[in-house]
Order: structure tokens, then C-alpha cells, then sequence
């Protein structure tokens, strides 16, 4: 069954106990989003789930309260929950959520993510947790280790999961899904839901209840998409223009190399532009401080490849801009949703060289159909 609307709802009609209920307060959270109001009642009573809505939704939240709402012992020994992100950033943002959720009813979290040491996260696992959030490679590397069991998992969630497969971790997926209890509840979360998505989806999940948030639903805002034809000489010129003229805060650039990156934000800076890049190459340490700094506003301008970005989730983010055309329309629908979110308006800015102007309807097209399945 497919739910896509829902009556307007109040986190108390969950029942959720003091505990929960004082920590929402705190967050000044009072009435669900859609996605939320579609899926933790069902969730609540042991349904797998299937959600699809797009990243700022509060998709964290929808799987977040029920898994903490399940927990019943006050020191555990081994987790009860274990969720995958595809990304070092968003799995810290997650525990991070996922903390303040269950600050009242103290609630143990660690994350478990590559380019931080294995041995202080061993030490944590090994003093007991209640959830587990990490990404693939890392989770698998320390259950070979004997560091992490999964024997006891009793809910996973599987966050993002569209990227986590554009990302090549299908295998890693697989095999961590087979090493859990058979008998556990399932939450799977997409922007997309594609056959590979759905394959996964139905060979590890039961009888799963399908909730999806159309874009209508999500106040998603305004997203006023902007187009420019440029010469392949004069792209840079043109940036920095589109930028100057039509940018309306925060900026996130999207280019396709590491070097691209490095370049761009070099020439922003060589403008009086505050421009900061972020790519696979640098450190963890150096890619935390950035995204610290531009969740903080410190940063007027951040440049980032696709698999970097995949790991911002920033509310504010104003404008969007491919300095190219991506490849397929739906890493354009991944880009252009970095703004306009929470009912905010935003402005996306491509720029395109004459050989790209028959894509153009292809992406404008998906966008259509992603606003409207």
C-alpha cells in the first residue's frame, strides 16, 4: 500500500512518552512534516517502511522516533539499531539528530565512519550502545574485526539509499543486511526509488508500507531554475557573473573534477568572493571544518564535486550552481534540491555550452516527473 497524503497531525497523537515528547519540545519541533506524519505511525506498530522524499525533509526524525520509542533497556551491551549513510557527514548528522532526540531518555549513539581512527570507535562500541550509525565499508571492517555485532539488531535503516547505490556500495549493502537477524523492521529512505532501489528494497524487507511525499507536500518552496548558454572559454567569466548578479545567499557550486574545484574556488577567492572547496582528497579533519564553517554562514561560497556534496545537508543553502551540465537529469534533480528546502525560496543556476542544449529538456522533463510521482 502507497500513502502520499495524510491529514494534519501533532507529534502527541504518537503516544510517544514524556521523554521523546520533551525532546522534540526542546528542538521546537510540534507538528510533523509529511514524510514524518506518513511514517512513524505504522512504523511504530513493527511495519518495514519504503519512504521517498527528498533530503531535508526530516527523514532523520521519521526513523529516528520510532527506533527510539522501540528502546527499552537503559544500558546495553550490544546495539538494537544499526543505520547506514552513504557519507561521513551525513552519518555524524544523523547521530547528531539522533542524540537530541533521545537526550531524556538517554539514548547511546556512535558513529562508525572512515577517516577516523577504528580503535576509538571499538572502544566506544565495546562499552555498549543502543544505535549504531555508520557507512558501509567501515561497519563491515568492524564486524570482520569483532568489534561490532550485529547479532542483536532488531530495526535498520537504510538512509539515502539511492545514493548509497550510485555510490558502489550495493555489495557492502547486501552483505551487512544478510548478517542481521531475519526477523528484524526495516526502514528504507530514498530521494528516488528506481528498480535497484526497489530490488533491495523487497529481496530484505517484508510486506513493507510504501510512503511517498510528492514535492507539492513537502513546502518545498520556490525553486527558480535559471539557464545560461556560455562558451566553453568564457564559463569561469560567466560564473562569477551568474554569481554577483542572480546568487541570493549561501552558494554551493557543483563542479566535475578535483581540480575543477580547486580551480573555481581559487579564482572566487582572486574576486573578494569567501569561497572554500571541499573534494575526496582532503583530510576529514579539513572537510568537518569546512562544513562547520558553512552550516555557520562563515563561508559565502562552497565548491564541491558530486560525491563530496553528497554529504551536505545544509537548510540555508540559497543558490545552487552547476558550473557544467551533469551527465543524467537525475544528479541534476540531486543538485537542485540542496536549495529551496523547508518551504524557503531558492535558485539554481546552470550554465551550458551549445552541444548540451538538447539535455536541456531531458532534465527540465525529470524534474516535471519528480515533482509529480
Amino acid at each position: 500500500m502507497t500513502d502520499s497524503a495524510t491529514k494534519e497531525a501533532y507529534f502527541t497523537d504518537f503516544n510517544l512518552g514524556w521523554e521523546l515528547n520533551k525532546s522534540l519540545e526542546k528542538m521546537g519541533y510540534n507538528k510533523p512534516t509529511p514524510i514524518q506524519a506518513m511514517a512513524i505511525a505504522p512504523a511504530l506498530k513493527g511495519r518495514d517502511i519504503i519512504g521517498q522524499a527528498r533530503t531535508g525533509t526530516g527523514k532523520t526524525a521519521a526513523f529516528g522516533i520510532p527506533i527510539i520509542a522501540n528502546i527499552r533497556e537503559r544500558r546495553p551491551r550490544y546495539p538494537k539499531s544499526l543505520i547506514l549513510a552513504p557519507t561521513r557527514e551525513l552519518a555524524t548528522q544523523i547521530r547528531d539528530e539522533i542524540q537530541q532526540l533521545g537526550e531524556f531518555r538517554k539514548i547511546r549513539v556512535v558513529v562508525c565512519v572512515g577517516g577516523r581512527p577504528i580503535d576509538e570507535q571499538a572502544r566506544r562500541l565495546r562499552k555498549g550502545t543502543h544505535i549504531v550509525v555508520g557507512t558501509p565499508g567501515r561497519i563491515l571492517d568492524l564486524y570482520d574485526r569483532g568489534y561490532l555485532s550485529l547479532d542483536h539488531v532488531e530495526m535498520t535503516v537504510l538512509d539515502e539509499a539511492d545514493e548509497m547505490l550510485d555510490m558502489g556500495f550495493i555489495d557492502d549493502v547486501e552483505e551487512i543486511l544478510r548478517l542481521m537477524p531475519e526477523e528484524r523492521q526495516t526502514f528504507l529512505f530514498s530521494a528516488t526509488t528506481g528498480d535497484r532501489v526497489l530490488r533491495i528494497a523487497f529481496n530484505h524487507m517484508v510486506n513493507p508500507k510504501i510512503v511517498r511525499v510528492k514535492e507539492s507536500e513537502e513546502d518545498r518552496g520556490n525553486i527558480e531554475e535559471i539557464f545560461h548558454l556560455v562558451h566553453p572559454s568564457e564559463r569561469m567569466e560567466a560564473l562569477t557573473d551568474a554569481i554577483n548578479r542572480e546568487s541570493q545567499g549561501q552558494t554551493l557550486v557543483f563542479c566535475r573534477t578535483k581540480r575543477e574545484v580547486d580551480s573555481v574556488a581559487e579564482r572566487l577567492n582572486s574576486q573578494g568572493h569567501h569561497a572554500e572547496s571541499i573534494h575526496g582528497d582532503f583530510r576529514q579533519s579539513r572537510r568537518d571544518k569546512v562544513m562547520k564553517q558553512f552550516k555557520e554562514g562563515a563561508i559565502d561560497i562552497l565548491v564541491a564535486t558530486d560525491v563530496a556534496a553528497r554529504g551536505i545537508h545544509v537548510s540555508n543553502i540559497a543558490t545552487v550552481v552547476n558550473f557544467r551540465l551533469p551527465d543524467d537529469p537525475t544528479t541534476y534533480v540531486h543538485r537542485i534540491g540542496r536549495t529551496g528546502r523547508a518551504g524557503k525560496s531558492g535558485v539554481s543556476i546552470t550554465l551550458y555550452t551549445m552541444d548540451q542544449k538538447y539535455l536541456l529538456n531531458d532534465f527540465k522533463l525529470k524534474v516535471r516527473s519528480h515533482m509529480t510521482n
